[in-house]
Formats: structure tokens, C-alpha cells, sequence
């Protein structure tokens, strides 16, 4: 209610009566001029009530429209520094969730809560793709890239993984498949896996960034495995010119 009456009553109130006030000072001034017999005048006590809210209501419109031009303008002059912290390489090893992710890897994300401060933290939330510097073991299987959306690793060794899950529609889960326990997978490969929901509160968290670095809710050891198929490496962008020092 408070809101409403603030962003839109009041301004909207301040310009109706802005307008109804300039006709009225018109009309006064043909007054003066001319002499009309049962002429309509407001009383000066009724006009300076009008006058005091035309003047709030104008006065809070102005505010409003600066405050939003402060806020756009914040948040064009914060794009190079959130372009930084979107693609960027680690300049350090960084812990996140349960994988620890070596110096040197090549992170894609995206973050909502970033509007471009300078001398933010380092987080990963967002998180979308990651070119590993070196080899680096996730959900039990060595990967020189990751991504999240859809879930895949993209293999960096020949490699034997399982155990294979598949969906079954009886009893509406995931379940080992017991005729394939293991499939032998290839350098270069895409591994699928399913990745289940991990229970948090939804109410408490919104509107807030979520947990990042260790207590980040990133558990590749309950990701199930899925199969593996042949497709193009992992699409992971370069980091941005100046990733590696804003990022930090």
C-alpha cells in the first residue's frame, strides 16, 4: 500500500495538481484583465494547501526520476567490471561446494547479484561452464571441462564409468542399470548425468545470493551417471581481458 501510494499516488497527484494550478494561474490572470461578474477565486488557505502538495508530489516525482538515473547510471559504468567477473581465470585454487578447482581454470558464470561494485568478492554462484587447467576429478570421473546446463563433463582420459543410471517409469525415479553396470568412455567424450535436487530453504534465500565456496550447494559425489555420447568439446568463452584481476 505504502509502495503504491509512494511510486505512483504521489507523483501522479504532484503533476495533476502542477497542471491544475498553471490553468488556474491563467484564468486568475484573465481576471485581472477582465471584469467577470460571479467570478470562481480560490480562497488563499485552499491554495496553499494545493501549492505545498503539487510541490511534495513534484518533488518526489524529480527524486524518483534521479534516484533512477543514478541507478542506471551505476549500472553502465559497473558492465566492464561485471564482463570481468563473468569469464575469468583463477588466479588461485578456490573451493566450491565439494570440487576444488585448480589456479589457472577458465570460469563462464553468471551472477544477478553483481551489479558491478568495485572490489567484490570472489564467488561462484552462477556458475555455467569451467575449462580445468589441468585434469580434475568430478562425480568420480577425470574431466578437463564442465558444464551445468544441461550437467556434462567433457573427458580428458579414456575411462571406465559406472555405475549407469537410468529413469524408470515405474517407480517414477533413478535406478542402476543392472544390465550395463559400466561403460568404457572416451577421451573427448560428453558424460550425462542426472544431478538431484539438494534440499535448502527456498523462503529464506530469496533475494540473496546463495552459498558460495565451501558451503556452496555443489555435490558432484550424488550426480548420477547417465551414459556418454560423442559431440563438440564443451563451449567455455575466454576470460575476459581484465577477468583476472577483477575477479579477484
Amino acid at each position: 500500500m505504502w509502495s503504491l501510494l509512494y511510486a505512483t499516488l504521489l507523483p501522479t497527484t504532484g503533476v495533476v495538481l502542477t497542471g491544475a494550478l498553471l490553468v488556474y494561474a491563467v484564468y486568475a490572470a484573465y481576471l485581472r484583465l477582465v471584469d467577470v461578474p460571479g467570478k470562481w477565486v480560490l480562497a488563499p488557505r485552499a491554495l496553499g494547501v494545493l501549492l505545498v502538495l503539487a510541490l511534495l508530489g513534484d518533488g518526489l516525482l524529480v527524486w524518483r526520476l534521479y534516484s533512477a538515473h543514478s541507478a542506471r547510471q551505476a549500472w553502465e559504468d559497473g558492465a566492464a567490471l561485471r564482463a570481468s567477473r563473468e569469464r575469468f581465470a583463477l588466479v588461485q585454487d578456490f573451493q566450491y561446494g565439494e570440487l576444488t578447482i585448480p589456479a589457472g581454470s577458465i570460469i563462464n558464470r553468471k551472477d544477478p547479484f553483481d551489479k558491478g561494485e568495485p572490489g567484490r568478492a570472489l564467488a561462484l554462484h552462477g556458475l555455467e561452464a569451467i575449462r580445468f587447467a589441468q585434469p580434475v576429478q568430478v562425480a568420480g570421473v577425470w574431466a578437463s571441462a564442465l558444464q551445468l546446463h544441461p550437467p556434462r563433463l567433457e573427458l580428458a582420459q579414456d575411462q571406465r564409468i559406472g555405475p549407469i543410471y537410468r529413469f524408470d517409469n515405474a517407480t517414477q525415479g533413478w535406478t542402476p542399470n543392472k544390465v550395463m553396470p559400466a561403460l568404457l568412455c572416451r577421451k573427448g567424450q560428453l558424460a550425462l548425468f542426472h544431478v538431484p535436487h539438494i534440499d535448502h530453504d527456498v523462503q529464506a534465500q530469496i533475494g540473496k545470493p546463495p552459498p558460495d565456496g565451501p558451503q556452496a550447494r555443489f555435490m558432484p559425489s550424488q550426480w548420477l551417471f547417465r551414459n556418454c555420447e560423442n559431440g563438440p568439446a564443451l563451449v567455455v568463452e575466454p576470460a575476459h581481458a581484465a577477468g583476472a584481476s577483477a575477479a579477484q
